[in-house]
């Protein structure tokens, strides 16, 4: 991993200075690297503003930065509570006027409920998926490997639901989301070899559902 293509993007937006109040980089178990900008307002003319970073951004065939504000960032603690639990314990700061990733806080009520939604979606959409090509190897590798990395940050809520801290590496977070969840996790970690694999994994999540549907704090 190449961090280093980040570490200039507070150059890139120096002429947005005294708007932006963070600039941070994150990764998730999946250890791909993602920015994160927030402002305290969008700046003006905001599309050719930041046009310098998404010229940055396409020529080092990086994710797509999320760009948000102060306002959309405190009121979609409800919404997105795994999104934004998922950059803050896992990010450095390029910039940092207002470190707002740090003080940010969660109720277990939003983060239980998107957990459900995010298991319950990534279960019927990748049983769909293998469904469509159940014995092309490739092709049931891919859905799972995408089916994996969505669901990685509900791992994450585990910890938070019971008030643990959230473990820095993908085996730590599986030991202890099978504890505390009481579901056999393994098909996070292993090989997929074929459709038998894919469907010990979408059995999995739907035990998570069911754990998750019946949590009590």
């Amino acid at each position: 991993m190449n961090t280093a293509r980040y570490d200039d993007l507070s150059s890139i937006l120096r002429e947005l200075k005294d708007y932006l109040l963070q600039v941070a980089v994150y990764s998730g178990y999946d250890k791909t690297e993602r920015a994160v900008l927030i402002f305290e307002d969008d700046p003006p003319a905001f599309f050719d503003a930041l046009q310098p970073l998404v010229r940055a951004i396409r020529k080092r065939r990086l994710p797509e930065p999320l760009i948000v504000n102060r306002v959309f960032v405190e009121s979609s603690l409800d919404s997105y509570p795994l999104e934004f639990l998922n950059m803050q314990t896992s990010y450095r700061n390029l910039l940092a006027n207002a470190d707002i990733l740090k003080g940010l806080s969660f109720a277990k009520a939003d983060l239980r409920l998107q957990m459900e939604r995010e298991l319950k979606s990534k279960w019927l959409l990748t049983r769909q998926a293998v469904l469509e090509n159940p014995y092309k190897l490739a092709l049931v590798r891919e859905a799972i490997l995408r089916s994996r990395t969505a669901v990685y940050p509900v791992l994450k809520g585990f910890f938070a639901l019971v008030d643990e801290p959230v473990p820095k590496t993908l085996n730590e977070a599986i030991e202890g989301a099978e504890r505390i969840s009481g579901c056999e996790l393994a098909p996070f970690a292993y090989s997929i070899t074929g459709s038998q694999d894919a469907t010990r994994y979408i059995n999995m999540l739907g035990q998570l559902v069911t754990r998750v549907q019946e949590w009590k704090p």
